[in-house]
């Protein structure tokens, strides 16, 4: 019992902000060759990737969503099987979350073709969804009891739990940031139905070779989508919002953070997602 406690605590301090603030000495944030620089893959790929799939998920909410409502009773179940073919069909894939070989929930990957590799490497494979905090901006009462807060190179966080005070503190700035009849966020992703199936990113989990004996398979990379990068309409995919955006300016005047996680490998079908809190990138 202490060994499995052991285990999770190693895991889950680095997300923990009062540990990291008693322990800003030590390695608090991923480790990368460069400064500042975790580039897997160029952001031009990665947003190429991105706009692949939230295009093509306008689309077929467009034409299909509107016929699937009609069904009352079946509408979450074929609202939740057309995003995932959606995601299929665009990338070859689709990721959803299962029970983790480490407990708990976790992300796996497989697709519906007949092969044994479902994601190639350099591939996106999910966001990390969340509200995003500066540095100087107030997390410590959400992070009690949180494992689910991402700390950025450059000290920036998103917390991306569902539950609680984060949940309510999400879905209250994305109704302050609405931009019209359009949603700046994707709020499905505090749900069990997730329009956009990529917003599963803080369930996967660390890996652990002592339990798993698997390696990771994805890798962190963090981007900053400017202004025109994704047209409004296409914003409501985006897992993440600006806790306190400055007043002089207009949310969509405002870059936005995201983190993609990237395949590392060819990932093979079935397979669980497991990324590198401290990954180095060469």
């Amino acid at each position: 019992m202490l060994r499995k406690f052991g285990t999770l605590w190693k895991s889950y301090k680095y997300r923990f902000v009062p540990w990291l603030a008693f322990n800003f000495h030590k390695r608090s944030v991923r480790s990368v060759k460069d400064r500042g620089v975790d580039k897997i893959i160029p952001e031009c790929v990665l947003l190429d990737q991105l706009r692949a799939l939230t295009s093509a998920l306008l689309q077929a909410q467009t034409w299909a969503l509107p016929t699937i409502q009609c069904h009352h009773q079946l509408s979450y179940h074929l609202a939740l099987q057309l995003f995932l073919q959606v995601m299929e069909e665009t990338y070859g894939f689709h990721v959803y979350r299962a029970p983790s070989s480490l407990g708990g929930l976790g992300v796996l990957a497989t697709t519906d073709r007949s092969c044994h590799v479902a994601v190639q490497q350099g591939q996106l494979v999910a966001l990390y969804p969340g509200t995003i905090y500066l540095p100087v901006q107030p997390i410590f009462f959400q992070s009690i009891n949180n494992p689910f807060i991402f700390r950025c190179i450059d000290g920036i966080m998103v917390d991306g739990n569902d539950k609680r005070i984060s949940k309510a503190l999400f879905k209250s700035c994305s109704s302050r940031d609405r931009v019209g009849p359009f949603p700046i966020a994707d709020t499905s992703w505090l749900t069990d139905c997730l329009v956009n199936p990529l917003n599963v990113g803080q369930y996967v989990n660390n890996q652990s070779l002592d339990i798993t004996g698997h390696s990771s398979n994805v890798a962190y990379q963090e981007m900053t989508i400017h202004p025109g990068d994704v047209p409004l309409e296409e914003r409501q995919y985006l897992p993440n919002l600006w806790y306190s955006p400055p007043e002089a300016l207009p949310v969509m005047d405002l870059p936005l953070r995201i983190v993609g996680l990237v395949a590392t490998r060819n990932i093979q079908k079935g397979e669980e997602l497991l990324s590198d809190y401290f990954t180095i990138i060469y």
